[in-house]
């Protein structure tokens, strides 16, 4: 009889918001995802969002002329965003990887000794006043009230990062534009400054703390366990 094949753990040494979140939604969904690199079908909901994603890149450099439907709930933003791009580009970022070591200092995101947490942006642009940046991630779907929380995490992370990127910028107003829905979340800007610096660090180091000195990687059954390819009703090696 063959050996049952013995797929290692890696040792986690890296986070990202998605990690962060699989892992307080589940610890063992988090282990079998990130760290097992166990395959996940795919979702034609993640494909439509990264194609989306391409569009508004796209459309905002100006390789992309007319601007898709998938947009035109944003019309009026994307096409000042694209104006603004080609006006200013040294004053606008799309599409870009952000990266910090432990200490919060800027590496690459492919510093695999010293990267500890790694930062997907879509946009970040300063426009009418060069001391405010604001910070946007497009969103497709549903705006969920259930979620308020983990919005707020990841604006926060937004702000933090962008902080530390650039210190002539005094307040950061991240949001999350909703493509689908026309609305952005929060409606009322969320303003962070440099004060809230060093509250923002330990905070996230708190919080994803955690994650790294976590041996088991027990379940966490909640009410997402029906939808999770590691689950045992759609074959998977978890028990719930």
């Amino acid at each position: 009889m063959p050996k049952p094949v013995v797929i290692p753990i890696r040792p986690l040494t890296s986070w990202s918001f998605s990690r962060y979140s699989d892992y307080r939604q589940c610890p063992a969904k988090f282990k079998y995802k990130h760290l097992m690199k166990l395959p996940e079908p795919k979702s034609p909901a993640l494909e439509r969002g990264a194609a989306i994603h391409t569009m508004a890149e796209q459309f905002i450099k100006g390789t992309l002329l007319k601007l898709p439907k998938e947009l035109a709930s944003f019309d009026d933003e994307f096409k000042a965003l694209k104006k603004h791009y080609k006006k200013t580009p040294e004053r606008m970022v799309v599409e870009d990887n952000w990266a910090f070591t432990r200490q919060w200092v800027q590496t690459e995101w492919n510093d695999w000794d010293r990267c500890w947490v790694r930062i997907k942006l879509d946009c970040a642009h300063r426009i009418d006043d060069a001391a405010i940046l604001t910070v946007r991630d497009w969103k497709t779907g549903k705006l969920r009230e259930e979620s308020y929380l983990e919005y707020l995490e990841q604006l926060e992370l937004y702000a933090l990062a962008a902080l530390l990127l650039y210190p002539e910028v005094q307040e950061v107003r991240p949001e999350l534009d909703y493509l689908d829905l026309g609305v952005v979340y929060p409606q009322e800007p969320l303003v962070f400054t440099r004060a809230d610096l060093p509250r923002l660090k330990k905070t996230w180091e708190d919080r994803v703390a955690p994650m790294f000195k976590d041996q088991r990687f027990a379940p966490r059954p909640n009410d997402k366990c029906h939808f999770c390819a590691f689950s045992r009703a759609k074959g998977g090696p978890c028990q719930y």
